[in-house]
């Protein structure tokens, strides 16, 4: 993956879709201090090294580095014979690192009390012995108030919704004869085999475009391209496209249509 991706994806997610499209090259990592290489054969790591280092604790490093930058060689091989060769599966490398144990059995305490907040409400244990006159205000606590945030499932069923809802599907009108079904709710489009929409043409950039599929539509952000995207023949940086518009990227024109 090149420079124009970086803001787009994170380490994790691009380690995935490597794994997912059963990809062999080299990802390069680059933190402020340290950079490191890992070498994928069909997805799966054989290979990761730091200077003089190698072994699979290279790769638990490269998940905590913070602001590391990246990219994404296809096809490249170890010019050797790795010193400690690896097979590690993503799936596997993303998963819970620590095996969950139910905790050990506590005796009953008393509740604990509950911070309501609410002027004129408990901020304890209210019980048949808890006198009215012990009943006092409390000040809400912001900082104590939790972030919902939802399950890779639920995230999952909300963005298949999306795409349900809205059926899109880019066809070709000039040039290759294509036709894709938008799938995902965040799609990557570019000449990179390692594209969620690879477009194999040389007026298309490596990542050309990103394609979000949101509420209100289709959503499409050109990645500060070489030849540009357009949109019914205007320069398009970002901006949503209606069900029947000419979008255009690099030299090939597609028109978006629903696929029922």
């Amino acid at each position: 993956m090149d420079s124009s991706i970086l803001q787009l994806f994170t380490v994790e997610e691009i380690l995935g879709r490597i794994a997912s499209q059963r990809l062999t090259g080299c990802f390069h990592v680059f933190a402020p201090k340290e950079s490191a290489n890992l070498f994928f054969k069909g997805g799966a790591i054989i290979a990761a090294i730091k200077g003089k280092v190698e072994g699979a604790e290279i790769v638990h490093q490269i998940l905590t580095w913070k602001s590391a930058r990246y990219f994404w060689e296809p096809n490249a091989a170890l010019s050797a014979p790795a010193l400690v060769p690896l097979k590690i599966e993503v799936a596997t490398l993303l998963g819970p690192s620590q095996p969950t144990t139910p905790e050990p059995s506590r005796p009953p305490t008393r509740p604990t009390p509950i911070p309501i907040g609410a002027k004129g409400l408990a901020t304890g244990p209210l019980s048949a012995e808890t006198p009215a006159s012990s009943l006092k205000s409390a000040p809400v606590d912001i900082t104590a108030t939790k972030t919902f945030s939802p399950s890779a499932e639920v995230r999952g069923a909300l963005e298949d919704a999306l795409v349900a809802k809205h059926h899109l599907a880019l066809n070709s009108i000039d040039g290759p004869e294509m036709y894709v079904k938008l799938t995902r709710v965040s799609s990557l489009l570019g000449r990179n085999a390692a594209c969620d929409i690879p477009v194999a043409h040389p007026s298309i950039s490596r990542q050309h475009a990103l394609l979000q599929i949101t509420d209100r539509g289709l959503h499409v952000k050109d990645l500060d391209t070489t030849n540009g995207t357009k949109v019914n023949g205007i320069v398009l940086r970002e901006g949503y496209i209606n069900v029947g518009d000419r979008l255009t990227f690099g030299h090939l024109t597609f028109k978006l249509e629903r696929t029922n």
